[in-house]
Parts: structure tokens; C-alpha cells; sequence
């Protein structure tokens, strides 16, 4: 059986160690990996922006989780929703709720009058690329970075 719900305390601990793997994803050796940070962003988070934090559970165990946001532009003050963070237990990947999650989100931004739903994903990161471009997302920025060196022993990512 399949649920998709609201976070709950309960499963903060478990959700703080997939946000680490998404900080190692998008931030390599940049990436905060300290499971308390992680618990901390989402505690403070679901005070004020719970209605947007969702999880699936598959045979009453976690299996994935999404985290939209409301923003507002800074220039022309458009109101979007954001995707803060979406994962997958790696058991659940390329099923059929990583569709039925993912929609979800859509549908609950529109459901709250959105009409424009960004999601920023790490170049590298083919998966989620994929899923954003099947819903019909299209890619609008790329952003390019330099580092004159690299720390001795760190491999440098293309």
C-alpha cells in the first residue's frame, strides 16, 4: 500500500540523513553533512512551511519525500513555488510513485494558486534531470563555476 501525507516528527531523523545525500549530490566536497544540521533545517522548517513537505510511504516504511517552497521574486514579485528537495529510497526509484509523489507536488502548488514551479538540480544528476523535463519543466539557467585548484587528493568533476 501506498500513502502520500504530510511530515511528521517522526520522521525527521530518517528524512535529515537523505538530506545529507542530496547535499553530498548538489554539493560534493562542499556539502554540510552533519545529520543534527539537517534535523535542525527541518524542524525550524515544518513550523512554518509543513503544507509543503510531503512523504511517501510504501508498505509502512518511508520510501520517499518532497519539500516545496512559496517564493516570491525579488524584481517582478511573481509569486512561484520552489522544489526545496525531492528523494527516493534507492528500492523505490524508476516505480511508479516517483511519478505519483512528483505529481502530488504539482498539484499541490496549483492547488494553491501557483502557477510557476521552479526546481534546481545538479548538472550531474541525469535522474531528476529526467523527471523534470517529463513533467515539462525546461531548463532556464546553468550555472558555470572556476577553481583555480583543487585541494591535493580531490578529484576535479567535469
Amino acid at each position: 500500500m501506498m500513502t502520500i501525507r504530510w511530515i511528521e516528527a517522526k520522521d525527521v531523523q530518517e528524512i535529515a540523513g537523505w538530506e545529507r545525500e542530496i547535499a553530498i549530490l548538489s554539493f560534493g566536497n562542499e556539502a554540510v553533512t552533519d545529520i543534527a544540521f539537517h534535523v535542525r533545517k527541518l524542524e525550524k522548517a515544518m513550523v512554518r512551511e509543513r503544507s509543503g513537505m510531503f512523504v511517501w510511504e510504501a508498505d509502512k516504511c518511508l520510501a520517499g519525500w518532497m519539500w516545496l517552497s512559496s517564493r516570491e521574486n525579488s524584481v517582478t514579485q511573481e509569486a512561484y513555488m520552489q522544489f526545496r528537495s525531492f528523494y527516493v529510497h534507492k528500492v523505490y526509484r524508476g516505480t511508479f510513485g516517483v511519478d505519483d509523489l512528483f505529481k502530488a507536488g504539482i498539484q499541490w502548488a496549483i492547488s494553491e494558486g501557483c502557477q510557476h514551479i521552479v526546481g534546481h538540480v545538479q548538472v550531474h544528476n541525469l535522474p531528476m534531470r529526467a523527471l523534470y523535463k517529463k513533467y515539462g519543466f525546461a531548463p532556464t539557467h546553468l550555472t558555470m563555476e572556476y577553481r583555480a585548484s583543487t585541494a591535493e587528493g580531490e578529484e576535479r568533476r567535469d
